[in-house]
């Protein structure tokens, strides 16, 4: 290989590293998701209402993340939150509409009650959500 090669898979390297650190962020964060909610199977569950939701771009991605707030009672107020990843910004932004002030099941832990999941399935019955890809 001639030195001129060099600079050119150096840069190529760093890339595809940046890219394949990204990814795995990101399939990590999924993951994660799905074993809480997959945890959360056995713990019981109250009425919660969505309170709030927001619209935010993923750094470094063309996607757009929902955070939805929501509160629920056990012996006490308490508040949680739920994410969501869209493609586009407007998709993202309907779906905050639609489920703004809705009802919808959250279960807690029962030794920790401020530890809580709204379902993906729960809200799946409330907007029809496009599959994403776990």
């Amino acid at each position: 290989m001639t030195a001129g090669y060099t600079p050119i898979l150096k840069f190529a390297f760093r890339y595809a590293s940046y890219f394949a650190a990204a990814w795995v962020a990101v399939f990590w964060s999924r993951w994660q998701k799905r074993r809480r909610e997959n945890i959360a199977q056995a713990w019981p569950f109250v009425e919660g209402v969505i309170l709030s939701g927001t619209v935010e771009r993923i750094r470094k991605t063309s996607h757009y993340n929902a955070t939805l707030q929501y509160s629920y009672f056990v012996e006490e107020y308490r508040t949680g939150t739920y994410v969501h990843e869209f493609a586009k910004e407007p998709e993202a932004d309907e779906f905050v509409r639609q489920l703004k002030d809705k009802r919808v099941q959250i279960r807690y832990k029962q030794s920790n009650p401020n530890k809580s999941v709204l379902e993906q399935r729960v809200v799946e019955q409330i907007v029809l959500l496009a599959p994403r890809h776990m």
